[in-house]
């Protein structure tokens, strides 16, 4: 629901983009991005364990993983 704020949606609908919302922990619904959310936690906790980085490094590995995925060909 905190999504559904009148300010974004209004800036959404002024840069094209469609707003689609599922229903409440139904994680089905919202398959693509639950699996792109898996991708980039897995790769940041393989960033955070290869590196022996600690745990405060998370924003920056977070940063840096979607950083990285983003430029990886992808058909979706």
């Amino acid at each position: 629901m905190e999504y559904r704020d009148s300010k974004l949606l209004s800036f959404l609908h002024g840069q094209g983009t469609l707003s689609e919302f599922s229903c409440p922990y139904t994680s089905q619904q919202n398959g693509r991005a639950e699996r792109k959310h898996c991708h980039i936690l897995d790769s940041v906790r393989a960033m955070l364990i290869s590196a022996s980085c600690p745990e405060g490094a998370w924003g920056e590995a977070a940063l840096t993983a979607v950083h990285i995925i983003n430029r990886l060909p992808s058909s979706i």
